[in-house]
């Protein structure tokens, strides 16, 4: 059975360093992907009547030019579709630059033997509305081409590329000022919960307090409860979240030290170009100015599997979700876990909708416990609260709110989600697996 489980654990870490691997690979092949999904707006133009694209190189305003280093020379800015897709190219290769400086900076996180063996796609849910671009390559073919020793290059994936793309518009969310009235909509209920049952404690004693901010993302609300004081850890599954949140809370060492361009890659439901081509600075604050009485952390890990051990008992005074819940493959685990880190008289504080991530999972894999989904109303959920061990303090819709929306865009998805706070009343134990 040692034996049994010690290769077991030895599968794991490789699955886990082939995932990694290829969420790596993603970042890289961001560029050759995205020039040529966007070459392949090029070709339609030029398959136009040569009178068609005369008159598309008329239309719209002065495309507004990058941001350049102070002292630098523009050109003169110029007009029409065609030039539209000149700056487009010239958008994504930026973003790159940054996303580059990620990947680098992430290559030595599982150890120099991480890279091994050909990395397959691991596919992971999102609340973000994304598109997918088409299959394509530019300079070397992403899809196939040798890379160095003979090995053949595994097809990249739009799902793939669609994370990284999401991660852009997460940095919107999360690290811009262009994002503040989005995150507010949902952080500030959150914190406001926080400071009404702990704000009394003096700044200096703040630290005793501990909050577990699980699926944490880019880790902004995290670091505003350590921004007040408290002691905050993260946690999260997707490695393009740490990877990226890693470099931004680590790396930053000015307010908008980085310019983005997020919002290229999907033509569709713009006003103006120059939405389209918008640049974001990040961040709008700087993530090394915490107080010294606080603690902040992120941890990776699926939050069940990190935080139902044995010492995570009772370890935490508060436990602060938004748009995590429908994450769960089996809710009532999330539950359980939940139950298990707080006190009696902790509280689980919840803002979010049910999206529920897994649902029909099961039709395209097959009927195994790996791609099982529950799925409950939020009318279910609420009445399984005090089933779990909480007693309902708080409870309210909050207005609408989309997440990483497209600014000044013509198409809006809004959430309506739900606010809740519950205080642990009694223990419950978990559930045996079948």
């Amino acid at each position: 059975m040692e034996g049994e489980a010690q290769s077991q654990d030895d599968e794991d870490q490789r699955l886990e360093r082939l995932h990694f691997a290829n969420v790596l690979k993603a970042f890289d092949d961001y560029l050759p992907y995205c020039l040529s999904a966007n070459d392949a707006r090029r070709r339609s133009y030029f398959s136009l009547p040569r009178a068609h694209q005369q008159l598309l190189a008329e239309v719209g305003q002065p495309l507004s030019l990058p941001e350049l280093p102070s002292g630098s020379s523009q050109a003169a800015p110029t007009r029409g579709f065609k030039s539209r897709l000149e700056e487009i190219d010239d958008r994504i290769r930026r973003n790159a630059d940054l996303l580059s400086l990620i990947a680098d900076e992430s290559r030595g996180f599982l150890g120099p033997d991480a890279f091994g063996e050909e990395p397959e796609a691991s596919p992971e849910a999102n609340h973000g509305n994304q598109s997918s671009s088409n299959s394509s390559s530019s300079g070397k073919d992403v899809n196939g081409s040798s890379l160095k020793g003979g090995r053949k290059r595994r097809k990249i994936s739009g799902h793939e590329i669609d994370k990284i793309q999401s991660t852009l518009k997460q940095f919107v969310r999360d690290w811009s000022r262009e994002g503040e009235p989005e995150r507010s909509a949902v952080y500030e209920p959150l914190l406001e919960a926080v400071a009404e049952r702990y704000g009394k404690i003096t700044f200096q004693e703040r630290g005793h307090v501990r909050i577990l901010v699980p699926g944490a993302g880019l880790g902004r609300l995290a670091f505003e409860y350590a921004a007040q004081g408290y002691s905050c850890q993260g946690n999260e599954f997707s490695f393009y979240m740490l990877l990226a949140s890693h470099y931004i809370l680590n790396k930053s060492s000015r307010v908008n030290e980085h310019v983005i361009y997020p919002f290229v890659h999907s033509s569709s439901n713009w006003r103006m170009a120059d939405d389209m081509l918008r640049p974001v600075h990040i961040p709008d604050v700087l993530p090394s100015s915490l107080p010294q009485t606080s603690e902040f952390s992120m941890v990776a890990g699926e939050f069940c599997e990190v935080y139902s051990k044995a010492d995570e008992k009772r370890a935490w005074h508060v436990v602060a979700t938004c748009f995590f819940i429908d994450t769960a493959k089996n809710v009532l685990r999330y539950l359980e876990t939940l139950n298990h880190l707080l006190p009696i008289g902790g509280h689980w504080i919840n803002a979010g909708p049910l999206l529920w991530h897994f649902e029909n999972s099961g039709s395209s894999r097959g009927s195994s416990g790996d791609s099982m989904s529950i799925e409950l109303t939020l009318d279910e959920l609420v009445q399984l609260l005090p089933r779990m061990g909480f007693e309902l303090e708080d409870r309210r819709e909050l207005s609408p709110t989309p997440y990483t929306g497209m600014l000044n865009g013509m198409l809006q998805y809004n959430y309506l989600p739900e606010f809740f706070v519950c205080r642990k009343v009694r223990d419950v134990e978990p559930a045996p697996e079948v």
